[in-house]
Formats: C-alpha cells, sequence, structure tokens
C-alpha cells in the first residue's frame, strides 16, 4: 500500500507547520536559566548584560545557519545523528547524540520536573515536590505517546502563556527604569561582558533540536531555516529587553545575584508578580519538558533504524505516528532517576550543557561537507551558504563551543570527569555492537548509514 504524502520514510506524520516549530523552538530554549542566569551575570558585568545578552547569542547564530542549510537540504528525523552519519561519519553521528543522552536522560528531565514543582508549590505548597514532579513527567509523556500534533497543540498554548508571562516583566518594567541605574555601563573591565557572555549562552541553547523533527514538519525545506529566522530574533530581543529591565529599575547592587523576582518587586504587584515569576517560571520548565521529550524519542528511532540499539526500538505507532519504544524509554529511566533528588542530579545536568555543545560539533561538519559530499542535494536546497560562509560560521560555532566545554569544565570538575567517562562507555558501546552485527549478522553500521536518508 502506498504511503500517504503525510507519513514520512519511518512512519512518523508529517504535522507540524511554522507556529508549531517557531513554538517549540523558542520553548526548548527559554527555561528556568533566564531566572536565574540573568542576576549572577549581572554581578559580573553590571549594567552592560543586555550587551552580554546579545554577544551571548553570537555563537548560536553561527550554529543555527548550518543546521538551516542541513534541515532545508535533508529534513529527516534525529538529524542530530543522520546528517553527520550519512554525510561524514556515522561513528561521529553517534558519538555527538551519544554525548547528550545521559544529560537529557539524568540531567534534563528529572531536573525540569523537579524545577517545575518547585514553581507550583509556590502556589500550592501543600502538593508533594515528588509527586508533582511524577505527574509532569507522566502528562508530557503521554501527550507525546498520542502525537506530535497534540504535543505541539500543547506546546504553542504555552508558549502564548510564556510569552504574555515575559512580555508582562518587559513592557511593566520599561516606564520604571531609571538611567542612573543604566551608568556606568561596564562593571570593571570588558573581560567581565566575555565572562557574562559565555555564561548566558547556555541560556540561548534548544533552537538547533527542531532538525530533530524534520521528518514531521510539512514543507520542511522552508519551514526549518524561516523558524529559525522568527525563534532566534524573538528570544535574543526578548532577553535583551529582559536584562534591560533587570538593571534599569533597581541598581545593580540590588539586582546583582538575585532571581529576577527582585527588580519584578519593583513595578509588579500582587497578582502580576505571582503571574510573571510563578506563571513565567512554570510555563518556561513545562515548555522546554514537553520539547526534550519529542526529540530525544527521536534520536531513540533513529539509532535503533540504525541497528545501533535492537532494532525493535524502531517501531512507530500506526495510530499516532509516534515512537512509543523511544518515549517509554525516556520516560522510564528519567522517572527511576527522580529518587536521586536534585542535589545528585546537578551533575548530570553540567554533562548535559557539554553534551548539548559536543552533539553540534558534528552537525557542522556535516554542514560544511555537504556540497562536497552530496552535491545535487546542496543544489536543490531552498536555503544554502555559499562562499566563505560555508566554512566560516561553522569553524567559529565550533571555536566557541571548545571555548565554552572548557569553560564549563574549569567551573565542574565532576561533571566534566562525569562527561568523558560516558564517552568512553560510548566509544566502548559502539565498537562492541559493531562487532557483534559483523560476526552474527554479516553488518557492518557503516555500511547501514549508506542506505541514506
Amino acid at each position: 500500500m502506498k504511503k500517504s504524502k503525510n507519513v514520512s520514510e519511518l512512519g512518523l506524520k508529517r504535522e507540524l507547520g511554522l507556529l508549531d516549530t517557531v513554538s517549540i523552538e523558542v520553548g526548548a530554549i527559554i527555561g528556568a536559566g533566564i531566572f536565574a542566569l540573568t542576576g549572577i551575570a549581572i554581578g559580573i558585568c553590571g549594567a552592560a548584560v543586555p550587551i552580554a545578552f546579545v554577544v551571548a547569542a553570537l555563537p548560536m547564530v553561527f550554529a543555527v545557519l548550518p543546521l538551516g542549510m542541513l534541515g532545508s537540504a535533508l529534513p529527516t528525523a534525529g538529524g542530530s545523528f543522520r546528517y553527520p552519519s550519512r554525510i561524514f561519519s556515522p561513528f561521529g553521528g553517534f558519538l555527538g547524540v551519544w554525548g547528550i543522552m545521559m544529560g537529557i536522560l539524568l540531567g534534563g528531565l528529572p531536573l525540569y520536573a523537579y524545577t517545575f514543582a518547585d514553581y507550583l508549590v509556590v502556589l500550592f505548597p501543600s502538593l508533594p515536590r515528588v509527586g508533582i514532579a511524577v505527574v509532569a513527567l507522566t502528562f508530557f509523556f503521554l501527550v507525546n505517546l498520542v502525537g506530535i500534533k497534540a504535543a505541539s497543540n500543547v506546546q504553542v498554548a504555552m508558549f502564548a502563556i510564556l510569552m504574555v508571562a515575559l512580555l508582562t516583566y518587559v513592557f511593566g518594567g520599561i516606564p520604571n527604569i531609571e538611567l542612573s541605574n543604566l551608568t556606568p555601563m561596564f562593571h570593571g573591565e570588558i573581560v567581565g561582558v566575555v565572562i557574562a557572555s559565555a555564561l548566558l549562552f547556555f541560556a540561548y541553547m534548544g533552537a538547533n533540536f527542531i532538525i530533530d523533527l524534520g521528518a514531521e514538519i510539512k514543507n520542511a525545506g522552508r519551514t526549518i531555516p524561516l523558524s529559525f529566522a522568527i525563534s532566534i530574533p524573538i528570544v535574543v530581543v526578548l532577553y535583551t529587553l529582559i536584562g534591560l529591565v533587570a538593571v534599569g529599575v533597581v541598581p545593580c547592587a540590588v539586582s546583582a545575584n538575585q532571581p529576577l523576582s527582585v527588580s519584578a518587586g519593583k513595578f509588579l504587584l500582587g497578582p502580576l508578580a505571582t503571574f510573571f515569576t510563578v506563571g513565567g517560571g512554570l510555563l518556561a520548565m513545562a515548555t522546554t519538558l514537553n520539547a526534550t521529550f519529542m526529540f530525544g524519542a527521536r534520536y531513540i528511532l533513529v539509532f535503533a533504524d540504525d541497528e545501533i540499539i535492537p532494532k525493535p526500538l524502531a517501531a512507530v505507532s500506526r495510530k499516532f505516528g509516534t515512537p512509543y519504544w523511544g518515549l517509554l524509554l525516556m520516560y522510564l529511566v528519567s522517572m527511576a532517576a527522580l529518587p536521586l533528588g536534585t542535589s545528585s542530579l546537578k551533575i548530570f545536568g553540567v554533562t548535559a550543557s557539554i553534551g548539548s555543545i559536543v552533539l553540534l560539533i558534528p552537525i557542522l561538519v556535516a554542514a560544511f561537507l555537504l556540497p562536497r559530499r552530496m552535491p545535487d542535494v546542496y543544489h536543490r536546497a531552498p536555503f544554502r551558504l555559499k562562499g566563505f560562509w560555508l566554512w566560516l560560521l561553522p569553524a567559529l560555532a565550533i571555536l566557541f563551543g571548545i571555548f565554552f566545554i572548557a569553560a564549563l569544565g574549569m567551573e565542574s570538575p565532576p561533571g566534566f570527569g562525569l562527561f568523558v567517562a560516558w564517552m568512553g562507555v560510548g566509544v566502548i558501546y559502539y565498537t562492541a555492537r559493531n562487532r557483534y552485527l559483523k560476526t552474527k549478522r554479516g553488518i557492518d553500521l557503516k555500511d547501514i548509514a549508506k542506505k541514506g536518508i
């Protein structure tokens, strides 16, 4: 029977439009970090924090343009793995995704669920924190299980409320800005802006994951690059205005190393203050939780499709068009991690940050090599980089990534050590799996990757 044009090669359904993709990207980017990191950045660079937000966005801009080209040329599921594996190295693609999976399962989903619970407990103090985290994980697991469109509809609704909450802070604060609080602009040397920018870079992570949903996006060749062109400016402008309000309504000495609720208390009162600090934080974590289930399950799907893990895990529901084994595996592992508690899980949060950068490196190499390895695909792409931009942007993004990995390593040696150990386990596993397939079935993982997208 002939497949519908709305069903991809893996049985996933093409149901996502431009609004869906923008909502997923912005929701994946904006997390609780903006509420906490802004105050820390103010403590480092003072009133220059709006500038630091702009500088922090540059590495992500350098990265998403090559990613937009790949998403335009070869829309597929699990693009973070499939692009490097098909263009230059299945092992390189594996290492990129392997690097982030432990962080997602043990440092991402459980921590997001606990942070979600922390915000909800402010409204309902009698509710059990662990119970809320369990309900949050279960809810988003079930939403994603019944279809990508259902998960996206929930994402769009939460995205709208999140935007209202953050804009309440921005537009409520701008009239209360005192110019005297903005001078001097630089607190100490310019190096403070650089350090603050390195910290704030992690508030921009997340937009890149939309390439993992390419098989489920309608007219993906146009939609993916266009969604980047919309979502990144939205977040940069929003973050910059939030930074401006945070340093403008109260002196830097007051807002430094404090959550945004401190500056919000100057001009938002009663229900509005609660709506921003709780509603904004709650929805920031909810949108990130939902998006993480979306892309994480696609990694498991494409790993199984390439037999890096057992092939049956690539099964997709005929009714809902969702990778149910991938979703179930993510749900069970993250639920099992909840008893570890927030303090123990934070070290996995560091591995998630490192892994999110490592994930980008093989994809950026694939973008650089695309015109050489797949010239016909490159020339047919609705959006493509040309000339020196083709090597300059990936090179800059990789250099920034190496710098940020080094900074994280110095900040948390245990987290960095755990990440290196995890990568070592990945190398051993991949080698053993490839040897097993060769011995038992005469299959090489390199040959599987040659089947294309």
